[in-house]
């Protein structure tokens, strides 16, 4: 499903490039058999400290015909050990190396076992959502076409391989025959260089703020975004940054896959919503939570396949996501989504990142972002404008970035712990 079609790629092509190393195609399936013919096919833990060892170690398990789990780059040594402990997996923290590079490869069934995702889940525990080929792989030509992403682009993406979505952008390249280009966070001020190099940008909101903003890039013709939603002031910078590209906005999730996608314009006209299903998907609702019928499904879903987020389907068949259940707050009687209180606050004009969480019942906290000074009177006065004074948030905290995971979303746990301290404005 992978390696059989690099059969028709020139092998001289560029592969994976990151900071001081580079592949052609094959440069990179000859490093792929060598290693894979050091592994025993099993369940494995990838847990090397280098993000692009780790790649390429799971490259070389699937082609032993194994399935591997990502361990996270800034996951310590204990939590690695009770993972594999967890969840039978067996450390790979090491390059392995093969006496030959002549294996053939495993030839895979749709329904093979191959990626498992770790998430927290709502416990805290480490949960391991298992994906099979057919979940990925079938999702393919389909995002192909969606993205507008093809052979002959040079793909940017972060280099964080836990996180679902960027390792999907990143097999998706490869499977189409692309280039890829992996960047650690931390070379964020680099990115304007790199973007002269590449055709195509995978991120989450967070990462696209860390972009240059200056000039347009022209030559870019697809801009992808997935992992939260993409508020309207974002959307607008990409659409001037990049004046040629189709801007895309997926929701999925890791247990369901690609469910719906909006672009362009339509991001900042429809500023709820999360568009049309995606090809192969058919989305329904049953009291207002999200169920789609869809072959990307993970195999453990498929008997029931929701994760319980709310929305409904407006009249032109768009999905709105009203919120996720578990951040859906109760107030006296009053259901509150955090998504909504979130995406009116991001739109006035001094505000970059917001976040509401609820560390106490009754008791709704909301944290912001400023680009410039702003008074906790002149926020709270605005919200007043844009909300019923029943959903207003007890309290206004300013911050100067907002916890993050490695994938780049918002922590919203860490920012239920935060001290909280009184606001001026009430």
């Amino acid at each position: 499903m992978l390696f059989d079609r690099w059969k028709n790629i020139d092998p001289d092509k560029l592969a994976l490039k990151f900071p001081g190393k580079s592949y052609s195609y094959g440069e990179l399936y000859a490093e792929i058999r060598k290693r894979s013919s050091g592994l025993k096919r099993g369940a494995y833990l990838l847990c090397h400290h280098s993000e692009s060892e780790n790649l390429i170690n799971f490259l070389a398990v699937l082609h032993k015909g194994g399935k591997a789990v990502f361990a996270g780059k800034h996951s310590n040594e204990d939590l690695k050990r009770e993972y594999a402990h967890v969840h039978q997996l067996i450390p790979l923290d090491f390059v392995p190396k093969g006496e030959y590079d002549l294996e053939e490869p495993y030839s895979p069934q749709k329904s093979d076992l191959f990626l498992g995702v770790l998430s927290s889940g709502s416990t805290g525990q480490p949960k391991l959502i298992w994906k099979d080929y057919q979940a990925w792989f079938s999702a393919f030509p389909a995002q192909s076409e969606v993205f507008q992403i093809q052979a002959d682009d040079t793909l940017l993406c972060l280099d964080a391989m836990a996180y679902s979505a960027n390792l999907n952008a990143v097999i998706h390249g490869l499977w189409l025959g692309a280039s890829i280009y992996l960047t650690p966070l931390q070379n964020a001020s680099k990115w304007a260089e790199l973007l002269k190099e590449v055709s195509a940008i995978f991120m989450v909101p967070s990462h696209y703020r860390l972009l240059p903003n200056r000039g347009a890039y022209t030559h870019i013709r697809s801009v992808v975004s997935a992992g939260e939603k993409l508020e309207v002031k974002l959307a607008e910078q990409l659409l001037r940054n990049f004046p040629n590209a189709c801007i895309t906005e997926y929701y999925g999730a890791a247990e369901l896959g690609h469910i719906s996608y909006i672009q362009n314009e339509e991001i900042i006209n429809l500023p709820t919503s999360v568009g049309k299903p995606f090809p192969g998907v058919k989305i329904s609702i049953k009291e207002e939570k999200i169920w789609v019928d869809s072959p990307y499904v993970s195999p453990d879903y498929r008997h029931q396949p929701t994760v319980s987020d709310l929305g409904f389907i407006d009249p032109n068949g768009y999905l709105c996501l009203l919120g996720r259940e578990g951040r859906m707050f109760n107030r006296r009687g009053l259901n509150i989504f955090a998504e909504e209180i979130e995406q009116v606050t991001l739109l006035h004009p001094k505000i970059r990142e917001a976040a509401l969480v609820s560390p106490l019942p009754d008791l709704l906290v909301l944290y912001v972002v400023p680009t410039e000074p702003i008074s906790h009177h002149e926020l709270r006065n605005y919200l007043l404008s844009k909300l019923s004074s029943d959903k207003l948030p007890n309290r206004i905290q300013f911050f100067h970035e907002l916890p993050r995971s490695s994938s780049g979303k918002v922590d919203f746990k860490v920012l239920a712990k935060k001290p909280i301290e009184e606001d001026s404005s009430k």
